[in-house]
């Protein structure tokens, strides 16, 4: 037979408890004998009541006394508890590992209820009981092998969601049979459960072998305080071994695509690089079609600069003798730019040159036009793609100019005498429809007379604020009377740069100019070429 014992230490609360429901009994007892006694009289009847009387009297002091006690006692565990159960809250909102949360939980529920040993029990995906934390009242962790509370209690627990209290378990018909409890020699057990989003999850239990009516109600109610607690432990690692897992996903998901992308980029940096030779291969044959030589002109004055917006360009010019002696000249510009419009330009300079050099006469080289427009129209009209052309025809020794103008911008006849001439359009722009007729202008440059042909490039060149450069400070430059082509020319691109800053470069930018030496002064003749390097714009522009 187990033989059990009383807690040595000071009386607890169920403890005073029942020895203030013993004094109120025998206080009754004592009133209802001095009743009786008075009742029968005689000479014991006289003497025995007093004195039951003051027995009752000090009964009443005892209570009162003991009753303070008690409120007292109950007053400094509620204390105690509190400290105890705000230091848990305190560990669990500072730290998210679970074993060390969980082992402060239990060590101080141990504590404050005088229990021998502490079990945090939960059930696992399969229903059965896994021990997460095992405590005894030295504070160490209790080794599986020397596991030993009652699993009838637990499952008790688990199955009514309830908090168990038992004062003695060896005489408690709900468990006095189980094998637990006999086979561990339990007495004192609570069990309380533990709740995460109303779902009961495990149970935190508490015993102790060595004593019965070792827990009270009050000791109940705080171990379920404590069982609160380490659900919210529980509930935020579990949250935070989610969460991490999660990061860990997708960190290894971020590194795969790190990786992917390392590849893209080393793939489309190769790629750039040989996009960026095949440019400068496009820019180097780009430059071929262009004329490598302008042609020299007794009494004449030639010159070209050419900016292209990016290593290749829509825009072009051209000046070729004809098979009567006399000289083409002409500027282009393609409705965009890069690769499609550079294409595109090669074309209509190859289809120009092709017809108007098999032409016989003046009149036949104009037709040249026509023929380009048709077959531009014809066969590449899907393409929605255009050319604007000035192209003329002039005589070197009568300064006469027979010119088509396909919807470019008017080119600017500058005489001697301050004279100004738009040689305006007279038809439409290459490649939008067929069968369009064009109509020949002609004009006759006399000595001092200077020819400018540009690409809008150059009018709508814009600075940093987005402030187009002009034909207004285009006209303000040719206007200063420079001694040679070349050099206003010159001016014209330093202004240019100077308007543009740090932008982008919007557009092609092409000039072409000639002037008819005065016969009066020794003016030199000549051919000047130059093909300007792309503009690298530091700065950055949004397209208007």
């Amino acid at each position: 037979m187990t033989a059990t014992r009383r807690a040595p230490d000071e009386p607890n609360a169920s403890d005073l408890e029942r020895i203030l429901r013993d004094a109120t009994r025998l206080q009754l007892d004592l009133a209802r004998a001095a009743s009786v006694l008075r009742e029968r009289g005689g000479d014991l009847a006289r003497d025995l009541p007093g004195e039951i009387d003051g027995l009752i009297t000090q009964l009443s002091t005892f209570r009162t006394s003991l009753d303070a006690e008690r409120r007292e006692q109950e007053g400094a565990m509620s204390r105690e508890a509190q400290a105890a159960l705000f230091e848990v809250g305190k560990a669990i909102t500072s730290s998210l590992d679970l074993k060390t949360v969980l082992n402060q939980c239990m060590d101080s529920v141990i504590e404050l209820t005088k229990a021998e040993r502490g079990y945090l029990v939960l059930v696992d995906q399969y229903g059965k009981l896994d021990v997460q934390v095992a405590r005894n009242l030295d504070q160490d962790t209790i080794r599986s092998m020397e596991f030993a509370y009652s699993s009838s209690v637990v499952e008790e627990v688990l199955k009514s969601e309830r908090s168990v209290l038992t004062s003695n378990a060896q005489t408690d018909e709900r468990f006095a049979l189980q094998r637990s409890v006999a086979m561990f020699r339990l007495t004192s057990i609570m069990a309380a459960p533990l709740r995460i989003r109303g779902k009961v999850i495990g149970v935190l239990y508490v015993d102790n072998r060595a004593f019965t009516g070792q827990f009270s109600q009050a000791k109940l109610d705080l171990l379920e305080a404590f069982a609160g607690q380490a659900a919210i432990a529980i509930h935020n690692a579990k949250l935070f071994g989610q969460t991490d897992e999660a990061l860990k996903q997708r960190l290894l998901e971020l590194e795969g695509l790190y990786k992917e992308l390392a590849v893209a980029r080393e793939r489309a940096e190769n790629g750039l690089a040989a996009v960026e030779r095949e440019m400068q291969i496009g820019r180097v044959l780009q430059s071929e079609f262009l004329p490598r030589e302008l042609p020299s002109l007794p009494g004449w004055q030639i010159a070209s600069r050419f900016l292209p917006a990016r290593q290749l360009s829509g825009d072009f010019y051209d000046v070729f003798q004809l098979a009567s002696g006399e000289f083409a000249v002409a500027i282009a510009d393609v409705c965009d730019k890069g690769v499609g419009a550079a294409l595109f330009m090669s074309l209509v300079r190859g289809l120009l040159r092709a017809f108007a050099l098999r032409a016989a006469d003046r009149t036949a080289v104009l037709a040249a036009i026509t023929e380009t427009n048709d077959y531009l129209a014809e066969n590449h009209g899907r393409t929605a793609m255009f050319t604007t052309l000035f192209f003329g025809v002039l005589d070197p020794e009568s300064g006469e100019l027979s010119y088509v103008n396909c919807g470019h911008d008017a080119p600017i006849v500058l005489g001697a005498t301050g004279e100004e001439i738009r040689l305006e359009s007279t038809g439409p722009a290459l490649g939008a429809i067929r069968d369009v007729e064009f109509e020949m202008g002609q004009i006759t440059l006399l000595p001092g007379d200077s020819l400018v042909a540009f690409t809008d490039g150059v009018s709508d060149a814009l600075d940093p604020s987005e402030r187009s450069f002009s034909e207004e400070k285009l006209l303000s430059i040719l206007r200063g009377g420079a001694p040679s082509v070349t050099t206003m020319l010159g001016d014209v691109v330093a202004a240019l740069r100077h308007h543009i800053g740090g932008a982008a470069q919007f557009d092609d930018i092409t000039l072409l100019a000639l002037r008819r030496n005065p016969t009066r002064r020794d003016f030199p003749t000549g051919q000047y070429r130059v093909i300007e390097p792309i503009v690298q714009a530091t700065g950055k522009r949004n397209r208007r």
